[in-house]
């Protein structure tokens, strides 16, 4: 295997120390244009790519931004993705990504790595209220932005969808359809997303003068599995819903599959609307209606706000909320 070329190697080449070297590669010292091109040729004919981890430590900047986020599978998080990355690689930024499966030991550990890396700054999608290791990225100077999720005392700038304003929307359509009896199913209570989106659903039916039955707000982990033993909780009840909101696209795979295992059709024996749209939510049987939330701008709002920080300005607002559109199709 060919050795890879180092500074050590360029230098010699070009005849100059590998300090000159350095200056010409980080722009941290005028050197003659003559001199600066014979160690540019030389970077060139070696091939020569210089460590990102030396490089950081000289320009105090690492040119990366870390993502910290639950599930890049997941459509929200993987658009939020898109939606960083359009603004992060105009600014000539690089990306790592994240996932911490909402378990808090994970979160700790990539935060940590994040740091070790230097990163120049961090988008998160955190976990819990135990935020101490987001905490100290703020005291170590690494600005931070977060995105989807917030909890009390948390600093830095926030970027997020009007779940409560979002979740209204899809409850007040049932209500507009003639529907009295809604479920829902609720989700994960820990995420502010979760509690957001229930109390949009009481609003709603508190508004319409419709009775709250604890016993049809079924709370969940947000997985495919946890939403279809969700949904048979609700329907095998011995007095079910007409119609239930589902506040999450994983909740509301698992909560098809529970209607198909228990032989039911929507929306002839109950009616459904979710939380977040997906391309098989159009192609399925009925077409469902969602409440759309825009993920790949509040992924671009993030970013923005994140390069403005690094550049050692305040962005214009702390609190970013982008509204949600209600996507009327065939299943309510």
């Amino acid at each position: 295997m060919t050795k890879r070329p180092t500074i050590s190697d360029v230098a010699r080449l070009a005849e100059v120390s590998k300090s000159t070297v350095s200056h010409v590669l980080n722009s941290t010292r005028n050197v003659e244009e003559a001199t600066r091109q014979r160690v540019l040729a030389a970077i060139a004919e070696l091939g020569y790519r210089p460590s990102a981890a030396a490089r950081s430590l000289t320009t105090k900047h690492s040119n990366t931004v870390g993502m910290v986020i639950s599930d890049s599978a997941n459509l929200f998080f993987s658009e939020m993705l898109r939606g960083v990355e359009d603004i992060l690689h105009a600014e000539g930024y690089g990306l790592l990504v994240c996932n911490t499966d909402e378990v808090l030991a994970r979160e700790a550990h990539y935060l940590d790595l994040l740091l070790r890396q230097r990163v120049d700054g961090i988008i998160a999608a955190a976990t819990s209220q135990r935020w101490t290791p987001l905490n100290e990225v703020a005291s170590q100077h690494t600005p931070i932005v977060f995105v989807d999720r917030r909890f009390p005392n948390m600093e830095g700038p926030y970027v997020g969808a009007d779940n409560e304003g979002g979740a209204r929307l899809g409850v007040e359509h049932l209500i507009a359809r003639g529907y009295t009896e809604i479920g829902i199913l609720a989700g994960f209570q820990r995420l502010s997303t979760m509690r957001e989106r229930l109390h949009g659903y009481h609003t709603a039916l508190h508004a319409a003068g419709l009775p709250i039955r604890p016993g049809w707000v079924i709370p969940s982990h947000l997985t495919i599995e946890a939403g279809k033993q969700a949904m048979r909780h609700l329907l095998t009840q011995p007095t079910r819903p007409q119609a239930v909101f589902v506040n999450n696209n994983l909740l509301m795979l698992g909560a098809l599959l529970a209607l198909r295992e228990l032989g039911m059709s929507v929306p002839r024996d109950v009616a459904i609307v979710g939380f977040d749209d997906h391309p098989w939510a159009a192609v399925a049987d009925p077409p469902l209606t969602v409440v759309r939330q825009p993920a790949r701008e509040i992924g671009q709002v993030a970013a923005e706000a994140l390069c403005t920080l690094i550049d050692a300005q305040q962005p214009e607002a702390q609190e970013y909320i982008l509204p949600c559109e209600l996507v009327v199709r065939e299943s309510a």
